[in-house]
């Protein structure tokens, strides 16, 4: 009896670190949306994916230490160290990532777009006067079905 109770104990601190690890997976996701600013379809698909593979996780951890059966131990392990990342480790990392987000795209990512954005233009302004001059031309070159012969 006593060999079952450890074993079930050593499975719920087992599922504790497998709750930390998807905690970090989903903060690699949330720092993804930060960097990227994913629109709301983007980030549904994130998730979805997010909670299929966390279910996909769990039954592989169930099954060594659940013996294939779904333990509630384990869930509620997983749970706890997931909430324990997202509220410790998770909080920081947050806040570092908005902070490094908000400097890189205030110095790098903005100047940036703005150095390409006037290319753009540049370019714009290129391809519309060298369409005038198509146009411009195109009527009066001679328009032959055969080549002349010498």
């Amino acid at each position: 009896m006593g060999s079952a109770l450890s074993f079930q104990l050593f499975g719920f601190a087992v599922s504790i670190a497998a709750g930390f690890v998807l905690g970090a997976v989903y903060d690699v996701l949330r720092i993804w949306r930060d960097f990227l600013h994913s629109s709301k379809r983007t980030v549904f698909f994130q998730d979805f994916f997010y909670m299929a593979f966390c279910a996909f996780f769990s039954f592989l951890l169930a099954l060594p230490l659940g013996e294939g059966a779904v333990r509630v131990y384990l869930l509620a392990g997983e749970s706890v160290g997931w909430f324990a990342y997202y509220f410790t480790v998770g909080q920081v990392t947050a806040k570092v990532s908005s902070l490094l987000s908000g400097l890189l795209y205030r110095y790098l990512f903005d100047p940036a777009g703005r150095i390409l954005r006037r290319f753009a233009v540049f370019l714009s302004k290129k391809g519309k006067n060298a369409l005038e001059f198509v146009k411009k031309k195109a009527p009066k070159r001679k328009k032959r079905l055969k080549p002349h012969g010498s």
